[in-house]
């Protein structure tokens, strides 16, 4: 239940996160990583009336035929249809994509009030959650980027809370069907959103378990139904799409990742990622994978999602608030999570996909963390004489607080030296073609392909992850005239980058930068295809 004082509440924090958020955002100058070039460069043609094509290749999972190629069949497309609204409308800029991520960022601390809120009524505790999440520590930086972390967090949050308030309005057909419109949403932001549908549909069951048993499965049947309509509202003509490009609702490239031996041969062109290349690696092998992802996993949710500090409070918080169904939702989901990207998609997972999904967590982690924090300093006011409880509970909290700020403060400025140059270099690279006449439709195989075009509105293919041979196979399906490297090319083209091998299908054309730091242009002559 809201008060006059919580809704003003709500609208001062939302002011100061809409402030810190366009603060950040102003600090970035350009996309930092290959995701938010693709989900931008997406937006743009978007707002351009280019559809949803793609004049670049960053992968060939799912054996492309040519550039441009049908669109987001790896990467879910919501984020840049996002962005793609505000380019419309306000022009063609990196801040103009940003914009809808600014806002929807800045609504999760609201998330983390409410939650509060509804657990403690104690403006402190609401005020300390949402400051969390507003200074959420390494998190900070990526909120602003068009890219997932903004509407996932925001919409699979919203999709647990909601279903874990059927236990306070058991009767309302609105939160089941709310519900499945946010994993829709969610789904359609990520593809391991999916992941969301199972976690909420377990909602029903636990609520209904206090409920006279011959109406148990009416029950849960109608709450199922109204999810799935939800749900299938807003994918439904996702999959109708995909059907009529793919023939299947969902691209299978996404699964040849679970056969992974290496993080890098997702970039690989003739790689065999199957079930039984995986097997071949060898069981050695495989168990020292999942082992090194699930340690590495648990760091980042010690480090990411609980700045370290709050790790204690929340174990403390998340016990005594188990019996909460959203909570208690919650943890279900971070179980899932933490499973599917240790022990399934192994190599995404602790490279960047459990981070990207577990900002869900966010409000229910630091609203546990308020709790637990309470919970210890009452423990210790008893034990020792002299202490005012509120006031130590205030110290208390306004100390995590302060340590949020200051992690926040340095995952920013740590990221914006070279977030701000990255791939900067692909203009010089652009301009030296344009000088030379070289035409627009050009294909250009480098590093990061939607960084390049989007430097460069070139067609771009991405290097394989290949030696040279495979390398030339893909140069020649491809019609790819010109190969760009760098410092981070694949292990087995370094003897050509490093000048330490010589072959006759490359031809240096030109280079920038330092040795050791050198951007290098050649002169593809591939070989014909058979």
């Amino acid at each position: 239940m809201t008060t006059p004082h919580t809704r003003r509440d709500l609208l001062l924090l939302l002011c100061l996160a809409l402030l810190v958020r366009l603060l950040t955002a102003c600090l970035l100058t350009g996309p930092p990583y290959m995701d938010v070039y693709y989900y931008t460069a997406g937006a743009y043609r978007l707002a351009e009336g280019r559809g949803l094509a793609e004049p670049f290749l960053w992968h060939y999972l799912d054996d492309p035929t040519g550039v441009p190629n049908p669109g987001f069949l790896y990467w879910m497309p919501l984020p840049s249809i996002l962005a793609a609204l505000f380019v419309a409308l306000v022009g063609r800029s990196f801040l103009a994509a940003q914009l809808p991520f600014i806002l929807l960022s800045a609504l999760l601390p609201l998330v983390s009030y409410t939650v509060a809120w509804r657990i403690a009524e104690s403006r402190r505790q609401a005020w300390a959650a949402g400051l969390l999440t507003l200074f959420s520590g390494f998190f900070t930086p990526f909120w602003v980027l068009p890219e997932t972390f903004a509407p996932f967090a925001l919409f699979g949050s919203l999709a647990l809370w909601l279903s874990g308030k059927e236990t306070e309005t058991p009767a309302s057909c609105f939160l089941p069907l709310a519900s499945g419109l946010l994993v829709g949403l969610a789904h359609l932001t990520r593809a391991d959103g999916l992941l969301l549908l199972p976690v909420v549909a377990l909602a029903p069951l636990l609520t209904s378990q206090s409920r006279a048993r011959r109406k148990v499965w009416s029950s849960v049947v109608g709450n199922w139904s109204l999810l799935l309509l939800g749900y299938l509202l807003v994918m439904s003509p996702w999959f109708i799409r995909n059907i009529s490009l793919i023939g299947a609702p969902l691209s299978p490239a996404g699964t040849k990742t679970l056969w992974l031996t290496d993080y890098d041969d997702i970039f690989c062109y003739n790689c065999d990622l199957t079930l039984r290349s995986y097997l071949a690696w060898g069981w050695p092998n495989i168990l020292q994978s999942k082992l090194f992802a699930l340690w590495t996993n648990f760091q980042r949710l010690l480090a990411e999602d609980l700045m370290v500090f709050l790790l204690p409070f929340s174990i403390i918080g998340l016990y005594r608030l188990r019996r909460r169904l959203s909570f208690a939702l919650s943890l279900v989901y971070l179980s899932l999570i933490y499973s599917v990207h240790s022990l399934a998609f192994t190599f995404p997972g602790w490279r960047g996909g459990f981070f990207h999904s577990s900002g869900v967590l966010l409000p229910f982690l630091h609203t546990a963390a308020v709790v637990g924090l309470d919970a210890s300093v009452r423990w210790a006011a008893r034990r020792r004489r002299g202490w005012n409880l509120r006031q130590a509970q205030a110290v208390f909290t306004a100390g995590i607080v302060v340590l949020a700020i200051t992690l926040s403060t340095y995952g920013l400025l740590s990221k914006l030296p070279a977030w701000n140059n990255s791939e900067q270099i692909y203009h010089t690279v652009g301009d030296w073609l344009t000088v030379r006449e070289v035409p627009d439709d050009t294909v250009v195989m480098a590093r990061n392909p939607p960084g390049f075009w989007y430097h460069t509105a070139r067609p771009a293919v991405v290097v394989p992850n290949e030696g040279v041979e495979g390398l030339l196979e893909a140069a020649a399906r491809y019609h790819v005239e010109y190969l760009l490297l760098d410092q981070n090319c694949p292990r087995s083209l370094r003897p050509l980058y490093a000048g330490e091998e010589q072959d006759a299908h490359f031809v240096e054309a030109a280079s920038w930068g330092e040795e050791g730091n050198r951007l290098v242009l050649y002169i593809v002559k591939p070989k014909e295809q058979p």
